[in-house]
């Protein structure tokens, strides 16, 4: 009896140092708002941003190193539907990998690096709700937001930071030209914040490769903090792609302001000129209240949109 007393008191003991050595966190999102798309007169109650279910976690390798997954699925909150409009669950992301003091390097379904480090963190919405400028950070469609079957690394240091990306041009799901590659350069220390990034798709079609850099400054002044964004590149049919947009966010009460202004031009003409504003009210660190609106000059029809939301994160 002492015998299996003691056994059973030790296993206990390594489960609970084992368990003390990694950790899985459930997170998600549910956000809905009353919105209006501009080119549509149909109002709608669907996502404002991406609502989502995922799971990470982290398990300690010892000497430094650990070993880390994220898979994520994201849905319309409207409905339940998948959102990605496929039978692709994870369509967040699905990605396992390692990080230690090299850096951190994970494979499968992620963020192009381009889009993590220049192109989301240029648009004061983060490419979300009705008045975010993913058509202007993102050139008019050539960014790409998420590459299956990759192998991407990042690493920082001292405000400065790095990341890479590159992926399988033919998979189970994809069938590219030649295989997508993107990186990006950071600095990030204080209240100064500069990146680059650049961009190819794999996308080929009549001898064009479809690419993109793209590149920002902002500034924190403490009462607001004004930026820049300009990027260009090369859609598939050949025409040249400039993006060009001035930011500003400014504290307000519990919550934050946020205006933009940005142009898209496809071969020196301009398809978009997009003004949006906007005030996002924290009601706790988890629950937001939000009210946008966008106009884009340069639409055929109904060139406003609105929204009136709230965002739940857990």
């Amino acid at each position: 009896m002492k015998r299996s007393l003691l056994a059973l008191a030790a296993l206990t003991a390594f489960a609970g140092a084992a368990s003390a050595q990694s950790s899985v966190t459930l997170y998600g999102r549910v956000d809905l708002s009353v919105n209006k798309n501009i080119g549509s007169d149909v109002k709608n109650i669907s996502n404002g941003s991406g609502s989502r279910l995922g799971f990470r976690g982290t398990e300690d390798l010892g000497g430094g190193l650990s070993a880390l997954f994220n898979i994520e699925h994201r849905f319309n909150a409207d409905t339940g539907a998948d959102s990605s409009g496929n039978v692709r669950f994870w369509n967040g992301r699905s990605l396992v990998g390692l990080q230690g003091g090299f850096g951190q390097i994970v494979f499968g379904r992620e963020y192009t690096t381009a889009f993590l480090g220049t192109q989301l963190i240029a648009d004061p919405w983060g490419w979300d709700t009705v008045a975010a400028q993913n058509g202007i950070t993102g050139l008019g469609g050539i960014a790409k937001v998420r590459n299956d079957s990759s192998v991407t690394y990042k690493i920082g240091a001292g405000g400065f930071s790095f990341g890479a990306q590159i992926a399988e041009s033919t998979d189970a799901i994809n069938n590219f030209a030649t295989k997508p590659v993107n990186f990006n350069l950071g600095y990030g220390a204080g209240p100064l914040t500069l990146a680059f990034g650049y961009e190819k798709t794999g996308r080929e079609a009549a001898g064009e490769s479809e690419k993109m850099w793209s590149a920002l400054a902002s500034y924190n002044l403490g009462f607001m903090k004004p930026g820049f964004y300009y990027g260009k590149g090369t859609a598939l049919n050949g025409a040249d792609h400039k993006g060009m947009m001035f930011t500003v966010t400014a504290p307000m009460g519990a919550g934050e302001f946020r205006a933009s202004y940005g142009t898209l031009k496809a071969n020196d003409t301009t398809v978009s000129k997009r003004l949006a504003a906007g005030y996002h009210y924290n009601m706790s660190k988890r629950t937001t209240l939000y009210v946008d609106f966008a106009n884009d000059s340069e639409a055929a029809t109904s060139k406003s949109a609105y929204d009136v939301g709230i965002k739940h994160n857990f």
